[in-house]
């Protein structure tokens, strides 16, 4: 039904101009010069890109005309992959700091409107096309999407690579064979970009891999598998082999594994305090080489969760609860929290007055609203994966990657801003439940 190719109704390039113009809106009028000067990911994101892409390595560096102290650089060690750092490098190389802020979110802007567009081409394919608009529309005004794309942080790229990647790969259970094959490729290039994007989508391949076997069978499923799974590899692999030519360390992805399962394992109090804990743990101070620093790492990572192995389950299981509790986008307003003001009323108050005075605090309206997109999202998702179980071929490979980012952050560290991406996909069920009930309800059943 929802997969056939048809074009896109008026109505979607409305809601399409409306997503690109809310997002224009909300980035423009930010400070481009803030991210400079407040430092955080961030401002480490556009001085370790920059000096990525002109050469710079080793000592302190500061972009000129940008309002910092600038940042000790050593490339040899970066913790991330670097394909986020290449674009944003790229602007920072080319234009001056402000401009460069400024084109950045230009960008991502766009990116955030072509993931509406994916939402749309998945939730059609669940629940046809008015499940379509619904996800669409949800997207374009929820205010974290709105807010996302403009943080010069990895976030919009990540989620713009996976949602593409997982359009094509729902697209590819129709049509010829050649074609099919030429839609592996691309979803493998996808998700290996996503990947030098953000290291813990790493193994989503596999799962995607054990999902075409059951889906398409054996035979088919295995020509399929064996096209993503190679061509992924080989995408993933160039940062592999960059890091053996130019400095003879092995990286899959990123090295930061062994840190953030340390980090998963004991309570995280800032970076000073994690690297004293471990200093503490191995008797010394931290060693200058990498690899000597993650093999301590995942020593006293393994140590820490083999002495207490059901309070790290229950530590973990706490930690992934709180980021999806907490809804992502409420930190980039300021003022107290609104689930600690709401808490303390419920706790404390609950009159009318206090109610009130809870109504007229920093941010409320925003924040509130967030708060309901997420919590929509995650309901209305729930009952939309049970109505689309009929179509259990497309709608598992979508539940995977809910279930994949859910595990692998309970290994790993778990934060509202690294589930968020799974967001657009909650709100693809919640359109197919939604598409399903609203007409009921108009026909009064």
């Amino acid at each position: 039904m929802g997969l056939r190719p048809a074009p896109a109704p008026n109505l979607l390039w409305l809601i399409l101009a409306l997503a690109l113009a809310l997002r224009l809106a909300y980035g423009l009028a930010q400070d481009p010069l803030a991210v400079y000067a407040t430092g955080g990911d961030s401002g480490w994101y556009l001085l370790n890109g920059y000096a990525l892409v002109t050469g710079f390595d080793g000592g302190v560096l500061t972009i000129p005309g940008a309002p910092h102290a600038g940042l000790p650089v050593a490339l040899a060690n970066l913790p991330t992959p670097p394909l986020y750092l290449l674009l944003v490098g790229c602007w920072s190389a080319l234009l001056p700091p402000a401009a460069a802020v400024i084109a950045i979110r230009i960008m991502q802007a766009i990116m955030g409107a072509a993931t509406v567009y994916f939402a749309y081409g998945l939730a059609r394919a669940l629940g046809g096309d008015r499940a379509g608009l619904i996800a669409a529309l949800a997207l374009a005004v929820s205010p974290a999407f709105i807010i996302e794309p403009a943080a010069v942080l990895s976030e919009t790229l990540y989620l713009f690579l996976v949602s593409a990647a997982l359009w094509l790969y729902v697209r590819s259970f129709v049509g010829t064979r050649y074609i099919v094959s030429l839609q592996m490729v691309g979803v493998a290039a996808l998700l290996g970009l996503a990947t030098l994007t953000r290291a813990p989508l790493l193994l989503f391949p596999v799962g995607l891999a054990l999902h075409l076997l059951l889906a398409c069978g054996w035979r088919e499923g295995l020509k399929r598998a064996a096209v993503l799974l190679a061509a992924f590899a080989l995408v993933v692999s160039t940062w592999t082999v960059y890091n053996l030519a130019r400095w003879n360390r092995l990286v899959i992805a990123a090295p930061g594994f062994e840190a953030f399962l340390f980090i998963a394992a004991t309570d995280w109090q800032g970076p000073d305090a994690t690297d004293q804990a471990l200093a503490d743990i191995a008797g010394t101070e931290l060693p200058g080489d990498t690899s000597q620093q993650r093999d301590i790492y995942a020593d006293a990572a393994v140590r820490n969760i083999l002495s207490d192995l059901p309070g790290f389950i229950r530590r973990r299981a706490s930690d992934l609860a709180d980021a999806y509790l907490q809804p992502h986008g409420t930190t980039y307003f300021g003022g107290a929290s609104l689930k600690e003001l709401a808490a303390n009323w419920l706790r404390h108050d609950r009159t009318p007055g206090g109610l009130l005075r809870l109504m007229q605090g920093d941010w409320f309206w925003p924040k509130l609203a967030i708060y309901v997109f997420h919590y929509a999202g995650l309901g209305l998702g729930l009952a939309g994966m049970w109505l689309a179980r009929r179509q259990w071929r497309l709608a598992l490979a979508l539940v995977g990657f809910i279930a994949y980012t859910t595990l692998i952050h309970f290994v790993l560290d778990a934060l509202p801003r690294y589930l968020f991406p799974t967001m657009a996909v909650w709100w693809v069920f919640a359109a197919v439940a939604l598409s399903t009930w609203l007409p009921q309800r108009a026909a009064g059943r």
